[in-house]
């Protein structure tokens, strides 16, 4: 007879939610003592700008995690309004704007001509986004494959697409779709990106398909990276 020692989907779901509250204290503690330390130590002002970085970049990350790990709880869609993606994605930039200048890359973003808004939950958006940039940026500081992200968004026939693109991204649809199938299983699903969990990049699909769409690998005027596929909201007034 096998021992009852596994938890329950739901109550496994609680453990891990509350070890995501529980990391937010001390890296709420640590980004604020970096701050304060940056305006008296003016010799280590760039150690502890590093610092308040890391730590501002990871809670934003355990908050997209929460947020995935309650939408898989109660396995609900996202309440969808109409959202500016020009005005997401400048949020975006300014989110992951002093972890990229840690890791030496450059955000810019490009929205090609103008159009109406998509139909996306606001916060929902940043997270993945925030949470996709942090992946990336990630890979940078590992293999430091990226000098230039690209936040962009671009029209097609099946939508509005926004994304976040590089240069040198080395990324295939079939190497993206299995480490989709391998994230949880093995420690490095998607080797040729990152040589850790890249977190930050299912966090973020989980958290778009609970928008009824999904993360995909994608292209961006010769730059390869990851985006998703939204669609014009029918009403005229901008969120």
């Amino acid at each position: 007879m096998r021992a009852a020692s596994s938890l329950a989907g739901g109550e496994a779901t609680d453990l891990l939610k509350a070890v995501a509250e529980q990391l937010k204290v001390p890296l709420t503690i640590i980004a604020r003592q970096a701050e304060l330390s940056q305006l008296v130590d003016n010799a280590h002002h760039g150690d502890w700008a590093a610092m308040h970085a890391q730590a501002s970049t990871a809670l934003t990350l355990v908050d997209s995690y929460l947020l995935g790990l309650e939408l898989a709880r109660e396995q609900a869609a996202l309440e969808l309004e109409p959202v500016s993606i020009p005005s997401v994605l400048t949020m975006v930039a300014h989110d992951l704007y002093h972890l990229a200048r840690q890791n030496g890359v450059e955000l810019e973003v490009q929205v090609e001509g103008k159009y109406g808004p998509v139909m996306a939950h606001k916060a929902g958006l940043r997270a993945a986004l925030v949470s996709l940039g942090y992946g990336m940026i990630e890979a940078n500081s590992e293999r430091n494959v990226y000098r230039r992200l690209t936040l962009a968004a671009h029209r097609t026939p099946h939508g509005i697409v926004a994304g976040i693109y590089g240069p040198h991204a080395a990324l295939e649809t079939q190497e993206w779709r299995t480490a989709l199938k391998l994230y949880g299983r093995v420690s490095q699903p998607l080797t040729s990106l990152s040589s850790g969990s890249g977190a930050g990049l299912f966090v973020a699909d989980a958290i778009l398909r609970s928008m009824s769409t999904q993360l995909r690998v994608g292209r961006h005027q010769k730059e390869t990276g990851l985006a998703t596929t939204l669609h014009p909201s029918q009403q005229m007034t901008f969120v």
